[in-house]
């Protein structure tokens, strides 16, 4: 089969804490190289270039599919409220101008809001999860001029959409340029070990994009890519994007000891939830690397906790911090004040019981941004708080209840630091990064007023 040309399109420019490597591009790279190694594949990414380098390279290089991934759809923060699309649509247009190559658009943005946007940017294809053999199928299946139909995993409407199958034997290569800046600009680079999450929190969106069944990687296979790593760079700090690391302990723990055995030395974070923790395990995965971890705890109040769905108690989230001091990671806990059920009550009981928490850092968001077809999204319907419109466009659920111009004020009165996300440390961060220190940094953050 004669050789196809691809250019996968990374289109992601946030950098709000940090710029993020293109992870999910290069697995599909990485993957089409493994299994059609005479195909040639160009990454492009929107943090090294603008839409007239994009013109120049569409003016030299002819494609047979261009391959647009699609990280956020907006910023996630209730302050700001900016959407990306605009950006997506001028890349769309940019491309059409210049180059009659049909276009596949994914990621997770697209995965969440997979006919939205394909209305929006006019794209020819759109891949709903994961992306890596449906872009090597589509792009065959166009080649070879057959009906696009057969290929699973290409949403049409929601009534033609069949789910790809799941891949496990995922190896990644980071692009050497890619994997300096990175680590210079955004102090990290980013990796999975496993795809899929099992929990049901009531506005979350990883189900849709990864599925509810969880799926470990090939730990072999992952070490080898962090040993490859090393090779371009000895400094190193890596993100684990699982939507939640710490389940499949079994898995969890075969990793940290290959990891150990392969003489590597990286330093790591991840997402946890803040239950079950052990403290053995947690100084096993310390000596593999963990320096960092990230809660995904959402509320201090019981009742909270139950009306988001989360599957602890805020006494597993003590019990959490306390071994989290007793090993010496560092650690924070990421909040969402004014959600579903928040009452005047609830706030403040969050509040102060943050206050029986040693030695930790408090990143509370405002309201939950509500996504198609989760639990949330029905509720605000319920309740009238949105229409049966397009939620494309940031819309947010935030109760009546709380006194949001008052949050700043009542958290400050508490002993952990809060960072509310409109606080700018941007500078601070910058001249960390200038000094090479490499991770999340936001431990730099805790006594600065």
């Amino acid at each position: 089969m004669e050789s196809n040309k691809i250019l996968l399109i990374s289109a992601n420019t946030y950098g709000i804490p940090y710029k993020v490597y293109p992870i999910g591009a290069s697995y599909i790279k990485t993957y089409i190289h493994d299994h059609f190694p005479d195909w040639q594949v160009d990454l492009f990414d929107f943090n090294f270039n603008t839409y007239d380098s994009l013109r120049q390279q569409l003016l030299k290089k002819q494609y047979d599919l261009i391959a647009l991934s699609l990280r956020n759809s907006d910023d996630v923060n209730y302050y700001a409220q900016e959407s990306f699309m605009r950006h997506y649509h001028t890349i769309c247009q940019t491309i059409r101008e210049n180059s009659s190559t049909p276009i596949v658009a994914g990621g997770p943005a697209v995965s969440i809001f997979p006919q939205e946007i394909s209305d929006y940017l006019g794209v020819d294809y759109i891949v709903v999860g994961e992306g890596e053999k449906v872009l090597c199928d589509l792009s065959i299946a166009l080649k070879n001029k057959k009906e696009i139909d057969t290929v699973t995993g290409i949403w049409k409407n929601k009534n033609s959409y069949k789910k790809t199958e799941y891949v496990s034997h995922l190896n990644v290569q980071f692009e050497p340029e890619l994997a300096r800046f990175y680590l210079d600009e955004g102090g990290m680079l980013n990796i999975q070990t496993k795809r899929g999450c099992p929990f049901h929190c009531v506005y979350c969106t990883y189900p849709l994009i990864e599925g509810k069944t969880v799926r470990t990687l090939d730990s072999k296979l992952i070490v080898e890519n962090i040993k490859e790593l090393s090779q371009i760079e000895k400094n190193i700090y890596l993100f684990f994007t699982d939507s939640v690391f710490n389940i499949h302990e079994d898995y969890n723990e075969e990793l940290a000891h290959r990891i150990i055995e392969s003489g590597v030395k990286i330093r790591w974070g991840a997402y946890f939830i803040p239950k079950n923790l052990n403290k053995k395990r947690l100084e096993l995965y310390q000596k593999s690397g963990l320096t960092h971890i990230e809660f995904g705890t959402d509320s201090f109040s019981d009742q909270q906790l139950i009306n988001y769905r989360k599957e602890f108690k805020f006494s597993d989230v003590i019990e959490s911090t306390e071994i989290c001091n007793q090993v010496g990671i560092f650690h924070s806990h990421f909040l969402i004040l004014g959600g579903i059920g928040e009452t005047e009550e609830s706030l403040l009981e969050t509040i102060q019981n943050s206050d029986q928490l040693e030695n930790t850092i408090i990143f509370p968001f405002i309201g939950m941004r509500i996504y198609p077809n989760t639990e949330l999204h029905h509720l605000a319907l319920q309740e009238g708080k949105i229409n049966n419109g397009n939620l494309l466009e940031p819309q947010y659920y935030l109760s009546d209840s709380i006194p949001v111009n008052q949050l700043k004020d009542l958290t400050a009165r508490t002993k952990n630091r809060w960072i509310f996300p409109d606080e700018p440390h941007e500078e601070m961060i910058a001249r960390l990064r200038r000094k090479k220190r490499r991770g999340p940094l936001w431990e730099y953050l805790k006594y600065q007023l």
